[in-house]
C-alpha cells in the first residue's frame, strides 16, 4: 500500500525581550510564517512523502511525476501577469521599503522582537567590522591603477578603505544601498562608473556536517546552499532540527528554520548577519539494546519475586 502524507508547520508561541545584541527566539518567531511568504514573495507548497512497495511502484511514480508537473505549472502560472506579460524579478536583496512594511506589520501585531530586530537593520544597517565585499569597477585597468582589491573589508566603524579616493562610511547602509553607495561616492573621481558588488556574509556552520567552521557566504545565497559549503548535512544530522544562533539565544527555531530552507530563504531575508551560527543537531536513536536490557532485568527481578 502506498502513503501520502503532508505536513504544515505550526507558528511559534510569543515571548521573551530584545536587547542590542542578542534577541529573544519567541517573540520573534511569532507570526514569522507570514512574513517569510511576504518577503520571498513565493508561495508554498506541501511537501510530499511517497513510500512506495514495490507491487506498485510504477503507478505511483506516475503520481508523483503528475503531481510534480502539477506544481510546476502552478508556480509558472505565477510568474506571468493576467495580462500576459512577465512579472518583474524579485530583488536580491530586502529593499528599505520592504523592511519597512515588514516592521510597521510587526508593531501592529505587537510583536515586539522582531519589529526591534527590523528598526535595528534599519538603523544601523546591515554591515558589520569584518565583512567583506567582493566588487568590480567597469574598465578593471581603472582599479588596478588606484590599487583597489576585488574584495573589501569592512574596518572598525563600519567603514571601507579605497586608497586615493579615501573611505566610505557603511553606517545604516542595507546590502540592498551598498552598490548606489559605492557608485555615488566613486562618482566624484570616476565619469559615470559601472559598479557591481556582491556583499559576503561570516557564518558558522557547525554541529554535524561535513566540514563544521565558519565561512563566508554571499548574502544572497540561500541558507540550504550555505549548508553545503560546510559538506552538506552528515549521514546522522537531523535537517528537521537545523536552527540558527546569535551568541547565546536561538533566533530561528527548528520549525522556522526548516520553513525558511523549503522556501528557499537567502541570508539576507533571513535577516543573518556576521557571528550568527547554523547549528545541525545529531539525530536521535532509540537505544534498543539498553531497552532490552532493562526489560529483561525487570523479568529477571519480578521473576525471583515470584519465586
Amino acid at each position: 500500500m502506498a502513503f501520502v502524507m503532508a505536513t504544515e508547520l505550526e507558528p511559534a508561541r510569543d515571548g521573551g525581550t530584545a536587547s542590542a545584541n542578542c534577541l529573544s527566539v519567541k517573540g520573534l518567531n511569532r507570526g514569522r510564517r507570514r512574513v517569510i511568504r511576504l518577503s520571498s514573495g513565493v508561495r508554498r507548497y506541501p511537501i510530499w512523502w511517497f513510500m512506495v512497495p514495490g507491487a506498485v511502484h510504477r503507478r505511483n511514480l506516475l503520481t508523483g511525476v503528475i503531481a510534480l508537473a502539477a506544481a510546476g505549472s502552478a508556480l509558472a502560472a505565477q510568474d506571468v501577469s493576467p495580462a500576459g506579460t512577465a512579472a518583474s524579478p524579485r530583488r536580491e536583496y530586502e529593499s528599505r521599503g520592504e523592511l519597512e512594511t515588514q516592521a510597521k506589520a510587526a508593531e501592529g501585531a505587537h510583536r515586539a522582537s522582531e519589529a526591534f530586530l527590523l528598526r535595528q537593520r534599519l538603523e544601523k544597517g546591515d554591515f558589520q567590522d569584518g565583512d567583506k565585499i567582493a566588487w568590480s569597477v567597469q574598465a578593471s585597468l581603472l582599479a588596478g591603477q588606484l590599487g583597489l582589491p576585488d574584495t573589501l573589508t569592512v574596518r572598525a566603524g563600519r567603514r571601507i578603505e579605497l586608497g586615493r579616493m579615501g573611505e566610505v562610511s557603511l553606517e545604516g547602509v542595507l546590502r540592498s544601498e551598498l552598490t548606489d553607495r559605492l557608485r555615488d561616492h566613486l562618482a566624484q573621481y570616476v565619469r559615470d562608473p559601472i559598479v557591481r558588488t556582491t556583499p559576503l556574509v561570516r557564518v558558522g556552520v557547525l554541529g554535524f556536517v561535513g566540514r563544521p567552521g565558519f565561512f563566508y557566504s554571499p548574502a544572497d545565497r540561500p541558507l540550504s546552499d550555505v549548508l553545503m559549503l560546510a559538506g552538506g548535512p552528515g549521514q546522522d544530522a537531523n535537517i528537521s532540527g537545523v536552527t540558527v544562533r546569535r551568541g547565546e539565544d536561538v533566533i530561528w527555531s527548528a520549525q522556522d528554520t526548516h520553513t525558511a530552507i523549503a522556501d528557499g530563504l537567502s541570508l539576507d531575508r533571513m535577516h543573518l548577519r556576521a557571528g550568527d551560527e547554523i547549528y545541525v543537531p545529531q539525530r536521535r536513536h532509540i537505544q534498543w539494546l539498553g531497552i532490552a536490557s532493562f526489560a529483561i532485568s525487570l523479568l529477571g527481578i519480578a521473576y525471583a519475586l515470584r519465586r
